[in-house]
């Protein structure tokens, strides 16, 4: 009788933990899905335009680690976008009495606050000067903290500072085109504002901008705003915000589906578990 007992429980059971198997499979197909009217649905090196900027999605992956987002996994989608700037502003400083490279030569930069000037003084090359003077020595004299050109023909010294020529100088002021050396070449600027401690250069050129993507992330393209969702693991949509609340509501419906589905899936371990208890009770010697 106690077999018999024991093999009902089983039966039991075992249907209990197969249908709730069975019945995980069908469910998944009642998966709610995130289904919006993109303005854009891009793939690796494919754009779209916005407001006559055009802007390229690349690097479509799977990024490593993080909470996986809505649906589990071990990580998250990712991408990268880019565009082109084409009159990005820029700045630069000329630093008061730093040197700098004016027309492939040095000078020495003095700015004037009261007159909002910057003055170019030629850093003269001593030591090219002296070599190119047959009638002095390549090398100073110094007495007393002063330097002294030293003439060959009778070792007569002349003070450095007198036997120097008036170095060139260049003036600029607020408003004015400056030829700023850059490593890339020489950028024509507008000085905007002069201080006691520099100068402020300014120019518009295009520049590179890339941002991420992320799911679920909002992102500002010409003063409009969109937010990014990946359908597979190959596509980024991008969505006006205003689909937002449309989109996070189907999220958490997908969140209790997965409370659900995970339900089922304990009902069908547990029954499992318990037919097996079952069955080995059945075999469980008599005493007596």
């Amino acid at each position: 009788m106690q077999r018999r007992a024991a093999a009902a429980y089983f039966a039991f059971f075992l249907v209990i933990s197969v249908a709730a198997y069975a019945y995980i499979g069908v469910a998944e197909s009642q998966r709610p899905a995130v289904s919006l009217d993109a303005d854009a649905e891009l793939t690796n090196e494919s754009a779209f335009t916005v407001d006559g900027t055009e802007y390229t999605a690349t690097n479509i992956h799977m990024s490593s680690g993080g909470g996986g987002g809505h649906g589990g996994g071990g990580g998250s989608m990712a991408a990268d976008l880019s565009w082109t700037n084409e009159s990005s502003q820029y700045t630069a400083t000329l630093e008061h009495n730093a040197t700098t490279t004016y027309q492939n030569d040095t000078y020495r930069v003095h700015t004037d606050s009261n007159e909002s000037t910057v003055t170019l003084e030629e850093e003269l090359n001593v030591s090219g000067l002296l070599a190119e003077d047959s009638s002095v020595k390549n090398t100073l004299a110094t007495q007393n903290g002063t330097e002294y050109v030293v003439y060959r023909s009778n070792n007569t010294q002349v003070p450095l500072s007198e036997w120097l020529p008036e170095p060139e100088t260049v003036s600029f002021t607020t408003g004015d085109t400056y030829p700023y050396a850059t490593d890339s070449g020489t950028q024509e600027t507008t000085i905007s504002d002069v201080s006691d401690s520099g100068a402020t250069l300014e120019w518009f050129a295009p520049r590179e901008n890339t941002i991420e993507l992320s799911e679920g992330g909002n992102i500002t393209l010409n003063e409009q705003r969109f937010f990014t969702h990946f359908p597979d693991h190959h596509t980024v949509q991008i969505v006006p915000i205003q689909q937002y609340g449309q989109y996070q509501e189907t999220l958490d419906q997908q969140d209790y589906f997965h409370e659900r589905k995970n339900g089922i899936w304990g009902i069908s371990i547990l029954s499992g578990i318990a037919a097996v208890l079952m069955l080995g009770m059945a075999y469980m010697p008599v005493r007596g």
